[in-house]
């Protein structure tokens, strides 16, 4: 396994059967109380099934141990306490889907990942596109496809930057919307989509590592 990539995995929630005892005990003292905060069953489930998948990758990965415990730090660095060993992170989720980024070595990473669904992207994107991304949106062959690929790439430039809104919105990424990988706004991109097209995602980063992007498999 390089350890100078990135990697990303996702998987539908719905495959892995994992009893509440042992998702409770995935999360820090921290986690649980953000978990027990949500009103909404579904997004419990989302918030606890993303710890549970990081622990996982990394362990697989970099054989991390599960029963490590953690500080996530700004969303971005998983500390494991009592040992230095860190890693640079990023987590999405929507719908059944979840997924996570993750790099042994110091950098920025962006990563969303969105469900499909109809909407009026003519308006919507009017909300947070400029007005070279609205014409590209609309006027594309397959407007709900671009749609969704500029919504996550804007999601992930936000992530990976920790600007403000106004900024992202004002940041012109149509370059996502005519090439899957790249660069835009000074930073490596990658896009695609998961679950056989119904979502979407995308990745920002710093780096110029290689990011592979695989679906998540429980190795036993």
């Amino acid at each position: 396994m390089a350890i100078d990539n990135i990697y990303v995995y996702y998987c539908d929630m719905r495959q892995f059967n994992v009893g509440q005892d042992e998702l409770h005990r995935v999360l820090n003292q921290t986690d649980l109380r953000r978990y027990r905060g949500f009103k909404n069953t579904s997004r419990q489930n989302q918030f606890v099934m993303s710890r549970w998948l990081m622990k996982q990758c990394l362990k697989q990965l970099f054989a991390q141990a599960t029963s490590d415990d953690y500080q996530l730090s700004d969303y971005s660095r998983w500390n494991i306490l009592d040992q230095s060993n860190s890693y640079s992170v990023s987590i999405s989720h929507s719908g059944h889907f979840i997924a996570v980024a993750i790099a042994a070595f110091p950098c920025s990473i962006g990563l969303d990942i969105e469900q499909h669904k109809s909407r009026n992207f003519t308006e919507l994107v009017k909300i947070f596109g400029t007005p070279s991304e609205q014409n590209l949106v609309n006027n594309h062959p397959e407007q709900q496809l671009s749609f969704y690929r500029l919504w996550t790439a804007k999601e992930a430039f936000l992530k990976v930057t920790q600007s403000s809104i106004d900024h992202v919105f004002q940041e012109n990424l149509g370059k996502c919307l005519h090439h899957k990988v790249g660069q835009v706004a000074g930073y490596h991109y990658l896009t695609g989509e998961l679950g056989e097209g119904k979502y979407s995602y995308a990745v920002m980063t710093d780096s110029a590592a290689k990011i592979q992007v695989q679906e998540f498999q429980l190795h036993h």
